[in-house]
């Protein structure tokens, strides 16, 4: 046992990398057992052998304190890894609660086995290497010496490791710069190049106000990009023009178009106003969207078993986001009953949207859909897999079919539960060529698309009706028949063509270039608020920018006027992306390199001056 204590520190690296790739990145089954049980061995060897060292030296000798350091370093390292498989598994770190809304100690459990596991690993590591670097000849100062230098550069890394990810976690901006000035980020002026009407913009403040001049340069650039016409004005000095608007004091934005008009209140104190300069890009979006586009319908089919906008009894997550990001494109949703879904749909019904029913749609109401889709209409399908809802005739008009069973994947998944169940929240960034999915397409090297227990799909060729592919499945999926979400490649199928298809019907009744506009989705889930968020200005999951571009689609809007919808607030001091490199390169490897400089000047001149000390006594 005493002669592998030299191999400690191999068999413990061997061990960790074991331990973490089985509990990480291996599925439930022999394989993970496999991993786990050889890592645990090694660990347990690598531990026992430092006991028996321990127990096998002389008391007060080096080799008993090096012995006893090692082994409750390695002890620590292993504390960190149970605790890391823990964290993984989601045994540990389950959402908690707090008076703010929701959290997760998930973060603070990944820091804390990261740094155990590596504070453990790096000082008993680094403490054997020195030892038997110096050829075994061990003093017990040297002992010291070599744990304490190993320990303060496992330290200072554990301190940078855990700053950065804090800030990654915990992310906030502060202002330093006295100059600093609100931007129009791309996605404003983007909107605001695509307005076919002029719209005024009304600020009201002072002469010489310190908010004012935060936000000109926002003015300008909005001002500059498009049909926008500002001015600013003293409501002290124009009363008639503010009670007209309504601004009993300064401080406030209007946006005016036609008879129709918006309001942003700022502050005229700068102190009071910073959180709303934070929030003037995304606030300006939101107003502009609202009277800059014309107001649009969709009427959303009910009393089949709908998702509905916010959670259901059976806990199944609600689609509030997609219906917030559908009211910031200026669209009303309203239901359709099935009474008045028997009838003929109102004039101003341009899409209608089935969101997962999971209840048979009658006869008369399928017969109602084919004739709004005949004549033109537009049509949105979420469908889920194994649920029969009547819609097959109305599919069948669409050149669509929808597969038994549910999409499944082994490789390209989500982690929930760490069991086979995963398999069924695959991931894909497969998409078709359709005006849909172009955008989609040119980012698909850094996105993807999330579907949960989908449904596949497949063109039927020979009718009037065309279908096209929107999303593909990865290499590797198959059609889960029995449940257990292991693959049976005799009785389950692999040949899904996709999990997304649009559809289009020439009508000759509306003129040339008419048509009928279709999208079917073969999962509800795609849309629920797990998936569809947005980020930032312009800046949203690949699900969300799934449902702006096919709404879009559908409802023949211009593409440039859709491009972005708001997201978070926009800070107030903003960066060039030469500064945002450099802070990065800065803060990553900058700060790290020069405490580690430090740290090894410091052990450095020690050494040497121990050294000339002890050189010196011996003369």
């Amino acid at each position: 046992m005493i002669g592998l204590r030299r191999l400690a520190p191999v068999l413990w690296l061997i061990s960790s990398a074991v331990v973490l790739a089985g509990g990480r990145f291996a599925g439930p089954g022999v394989l993970r057992g496999l991993l786990l049980g050889v890592g645990t061995g090694l660990a347990v060897l690598v531990v026992a052998s430092c006991a028996a060292e321990f127990a096998a030296s002389a008391s007060g000798s080096a080799g008993r304190l090096a012995a006893r350091r090692a082994m409750s370093l390695y002890g620590l390292a292993a504390v960190g890894l149970l605790l890391g498989l823990l964290t993984v598994w989601g045994v540990i770190g389950q959402p908690a609660f707090d008076e703010d809304g929701a959290g997760s100690w998930r973060p603070v459990w990944t820091v804390v086995w990261l740094l155990a596991w590596w504070v453990g690993t790096a000082g008993a590591v680094g403490g054997d290497w020195t030892r038997y670097r110096s050829g075994g000849d061990l003093e017990t100062r040297r002992v010291r010496v070599a744990t304490a230098a190993a320990l303060s550069l496992a330290l200072a890394v554990a301190w940078v490791l855990a700053v950065n990810y804090t800030a990654g976690e915990r992310d906030r901006l502060w202002e330093w710069s006295v100059r600093s000035r609100a931007r129009a980020s791309e996605a404003t002026l983007e909107l605001v190049g695509a307005l076919r009407e002029p719209v005024e913009v009304v600020a009201f403040f002072p002469p010489a106000n310190q908010v004012l001049r935060r936000i000109e340069p926002f003015l300008d650039e909005v001002g500059a990009a498009g049909p926008v016409d500002v001015t600013v004005l003293d409501q002290a000095l124009e009363p008639t023009r503010a009670a007209e608007l309504g601004a009993r004091g300064n401080g406030v934005l209007f946006l005016l178009r036609g008879g129709d008009q918006r309001r942003i209140e700022l502050d005229v104190d700068y102190e009071r106003a910073k959180r709303s300069l934070g929030s003037l890009d995304r606030e300006f979006q939101e107003a502009l969207l609202e009277i800059g586009r014309e107001r649009r319908a969709l009427y959303v089919t009910a009393g089949h078993g709908e998702r509905g906008e916010y959670a259901n009894d059976a806990g199944k997550p609600g689609l509030g986001n997609a219906y917030g990001i559908l009211r910031a494109l200026n669209v009303s949703t309203r239901n359709l009953p099935v009474a008045d879904l028997i009838q003929d749909l109102p004039p101003d019904a341009g899409v209608v949207a089935a969101l997962g029913p999971t209840r048979r749609f009658l006869p008369e109401e399928v017969d109602s859909l084919r004739r709004f889709w005949n004549r033109g209409g537009s049509v949105l399908l979420l469908l889920e897999p194994g649920v029969d809802v009547g819609l097959e005739p109305l599919l069948e008009e669409m050149a669509v079919r929808r597969l038994e069973g549910t999409v499944a994947n082994d490789r390209y998944h989500l982690r929930r539960d760490g069991g086979p169940s995963d398999r069924r929240l695959v991931l894909t960034n497969r998409f078709g060529s359709h005006a849909t999915t172009s955008d989609l397409s040119r980012a698909a090297s850094r996105i993807g698309l999330v579907l949960e227990g989908a449904a596949g799909l497949e063109g039927v060729a020979g009718g009037p009706a065309r279908s096209a592919v929107l999303v593909r499945p990865m290499t590797g999926s198959w059609l889960e028949l029995d449940g257990d979400f292991e693959r049976d490649r005799e009785a389950e199928p692999d040949a899904i063509e996709a999990l997304a298809m649009a559809s289009t019907l020439p009508v000759e009744s509306a003129g040339e270039g008419g048509e009928s506009r279709a999208v079917v989705i073969g999962d509800v889930d795609a849309l629920n608020d797990d998936y569809v968020y947005v980020t930032g200005p312009g800046a949203m999951s690949a699900n969300a920018k799934l449902l702006l571009d096919a709404y879009a689609w559908l409802a023949r809007e211009d593409e440039t006027a859709v491009a972005s919808i708001p997201g978070e607030d926009d800070p107030v001091l903003q960066r060039t992306h030469g500064e945002s490199i450099r802070w990065f390169l800065g803060t990553v490897f900058g700060v790290p390199a020069l405490v580690l400089a430090t740290g090894f000047g410091y052990v450095r001149r020690r050494r040497s001056g121990g050294w000339r000390r002890a050189a010196g006594e011996g003369s």
